[in-house]
């Protein structure tokens, strides 16, 4: 099988996809560990017998659907390459308008110690450990799932954030008496039952699914930054939960409550002051 041979097998196997041609050519390239260019410029090139079932394989499992990020075990999110494997959420471009409001009040406000509930693979801490390094800041991050935790070690390594403490804990039951200056969450907001795509079957359902209403996470989150006297919090949020924070918080006292918006237009997160 030559490289052009193999491009046309991976082409044909994921014609269901939307980019079959580049997916089959990015897997292919991993596969050979070259640069796509170095592809059409060795077109003719015939691969070893390892290569080809190596490629083969991986071109199988996309073309059930699994996410291509699982399947190279890496992920780009806020012009950085970050390690991502089955057992945390795949991170998507949206989140990172989340991250975008967080600089903004780190920096205004002057936050140095800042928790994060649900780190999943940790591109939200780290991020923003890396766009304040000049700051002393200090991340206290949870997780549930020591799946996720691990793929928050692994990036925690490699870029070198030693001001990250990662807990396997729900919510803030790692800290009972840490005062914190802001909270941050990309939580399941999911309503159960739900039925989703098949790509995102491949994602863990705890990072998804929020409750029988969807809500029931946020709401908790809301209420822990609260009791805890944390001043402000940053969620991301399902597009139709707008009306729910609302209510919600119409009785808590909050001096403001701000609703930011994807690149869709459509509500994707909201920012608490308390």
């Amino acid at each position: 099988m030559t490289i052009q041979e193999a491009i046309n097998f991976g082409r044909n196997k994921l014609h269901l996809l939307e980019r079959p041609i580049l997916e089959s050519e990015i897997l292919l390239a991993f596969v050979l560990n070259k640069p796509r260019i170095y592809l059409h410029s060795h077109s003719f090139e015939t691969i070893n017998p390892f290569h080809q079932e190596y490629f083969k394989r991986l071109i199988l499992r996309r073309e059930s659907f699994e996410p291509i990020e699982y399947i190279l075990e890496k992920v780009s999110f806020y012009h950085q390459e970050f390690y991502i494997s089955k057992g945390a959420l795949i991170p998507r471009p949206e989140t990172e308008i989340l991250v975008d409001m967080a600089s903004h009040i780190i920096q205004s406000k002057n936050c140095q110690n800042i928790a994060e509930i649900g780190v999943g693979s940790g591109i939200i801490s780290i991020t923003l450990a890396l766009l304040h390094k000049s700051k002393p800041l200090e991340f206290h991050a949870s997780d549930i799932s020591p799946e996720a935790l691990f793929n928050a070690y692994v990036n925690t390594k490699k870029f070198n954030c030693s001001n990250i403490t990662l807990y396997n804990s729900a919510f803030l039951d790692f800290n009972s008496y840490k005062h914190f200056d802001l909270l941050l969450s990309n939580p399941p907001y999911i309503q159960n039952k739900t039925i989703l795509s098949k790509p995102l079957s491949f994602e863990p359902q705890q990072a998804l699914f929020g409750g029988d209403r969807g809500d029931e996470i946020l709401h908790k989150i809301i209420a822990i930054a609260k009791v805890r006297n944390i001043p402000y919090v940053i969620c991301e949020m399902g597009h139709n939960q707008r009306n729910s924070i609302l209510a919600f918080t119409k009785n808590l006292s909050v001096k403001t409550l701000e609703f930011y918006q994807d690149l869709s237009g459509l509500d994707r997160g909201f920012i608490i002051e308390f």
